[in-house]
């Protein structure tokens, strides 16, 4: 560990492959920065309803959360490629059909159909890319780094996603970046999906639990999930409390400009959390990040204007990055070898579950009461985030282990069907 440490990006970014893969999925993932804020500016203009806006993105969220549960055991059982084709193209294809239901204003039993249909059919893009890099081998440190790596292009496409939507949708028309969102997670999908030197391996079974909550129990584990929603929470409800808020203000195309600041603040956060090991446990990080980004927000639902809310963002923002790194970690550390796809997928439903949470209720709570009580919705979510692993830190550090994960020997346990599971990897 001299020159390139083996805590360092460089040296993560040097193993066999992983550029490819990680290139793959920035531009899998982008979608996932533009999709939510184009429904809620589309929708809110053809509709006039934040709450119908901030509902169809729920539904959008919550539906991927829960069936990426059973699409990523599908991955571990048949491996990643054929999942990443077949839910590319369908994805992609539903989006697009999806974004013309609302331009033609089509009944809105078959726009929210569509908008289910498009959930369901989302690729866990995050987690089968995390996935590749705790089944590299060699030193844990470099899962560490590519976790700490994904979490900073996270930003990176948080900061591009809402520039790119408010700057297309106002220039070009509010449909367009759901159209760009298509076509990305389609080309993006293709390419991961051949990729196949970095694929996790198959490891199948068909004797022991079904249970479809089965890695969800492993001690220590649940905590950390409920962090996660509670980021989720805060990230919904910012998209929505946001746009209503410029709005409000009279300009609402700096709405892509606070969620921008928001993303490349956390960005700056991961890079300086990232870039070098820091004293103290991985949970003892996460748990300073999570408070701090509660601390902040506690001003956010006040401020008096755009540039003030730009500010405050950034503040919240620069704070998310650690914790997020830190509860991926964390999720690798609870769960089995065989299981980090599923383990580190169920910590990515968490927060897309909390998003989903957030937009809803955050879309219902400015259109009663107006702008502001959305943005309180995030300073919400950020206190759950952080007393999950405050309150549950005994249960966490006494389960969690860092030390590197060996393939399993013996059989591991069967998915929720008759399907066989398989092994190590994880989307958001």
């Amino acid at each position: 560990m001299t020159g390139d440490r083996a805590h360092g990006f460089r040296y993560a970014l040097r193993q066999p492959g992983a550029v490819t893969f990680t290139s793959a999925g920035l531009l899998a993932r982008l979608p996932v920065a533009m999709i939510a804020l184009a429904t809620v500016l589309l929708v809110s203009n053809v509709s006039g309803s934040y709450g119908y806006a901030g509902l169809l993105s729920a539904l959008f969220a919550v539906t991927a959360a829960l069936v990426s549960i059973v699409t990523s055991r599908w991955a571990d059982s048949v491996g990643q490629t054929i999942v990443l084709r077949v839910l590319g193209v369908l994805h992609s294809g539903l989006i697009v059909a999806f974004t013309a239901s609302i331009v033609v204003e089509a009944p809105v039993a078959l726009q929210i159909l569509l908008v289910i249909a498009a959930g369901a059919t989302s690729p866990a893009i995050g987690s089968y890319v995390r996935a590749r890099w705790a089944g590299l081998p060699g030193d844990p440190s470099i899962a560490r780094a590519g976790f700490a790596w994904e979490s900073i292009l996270d930003e990176v496409i948080f900061t591009i996603g809402p520039l790119l939507t408010t700057y297309v949708a106002f220039t070009y028309g509010l449909a367009t970046p759901l159209w760009i969102a298509a076509g990305c997670v389609a080309a993006g999908s293709i390419w991961l999906s051949t990729a196949r030197r970095t694929t996790p391996p198959v490891v199948s079974s068909h004797t022991g639990s079904r249970s479809l909550t089965r890695v969800l129990r492993s001690p220590g584990l649940r905590p950390v999930v409920l962090s996660g929603l509670g980021l989720g929470v805060l990230f919904g409800s910012l998209d929505v409390g946001v746009v209503a808020f410029t709005a409000g203000q009279g300009n609402g195309e700096f709405a892509g400009i606070a969620l921008a600041c928001f993303a490349a603040a956390s960005m700056v956060g991961g890079i300086l959390y990232g870039i070098r090991p820091w004293p103290g446990s991985v949970l003892s990080h996460t748990q300073i990040a999570a408070a701090a980004t509660a601390a902040v927000m506690l001003i956010v639902p006040f401020v008096p204007g755009n540039a003030t809310l730009a500010i405050a963002a950034a503040a919240a923002g620069f704070c998310v990055a650690p914790t997020l790194i830190g509860l991926f970690t964390l999720t690798r550390g609870l769960v089995p070898a065989r299981n980090v796809t599923e383990g580190l997928t169920w910590t990515n439903s968490g927060l897309a579950t909390g998003f989903a949470l957030g937009s809803a209720v955050a879309g219902i709570l400015v259109d009663a009461y107006g702008p502001r009580f959305g943005l309180g919705t995030g300073l919400a979510g950020a206190l759950c985030a952080a007393t999950a692993v405050l309150v549950r830190a005994t249960a966490i550090g006494r389960n969690v282990d860092l030390l590197p994960q060996t393939p399993p020997q013996g059989p591991p346990a069967p998915a929720w069907n008759d399907d066989p599971v398989p092994g190590p990897h994880p989307d958001a």
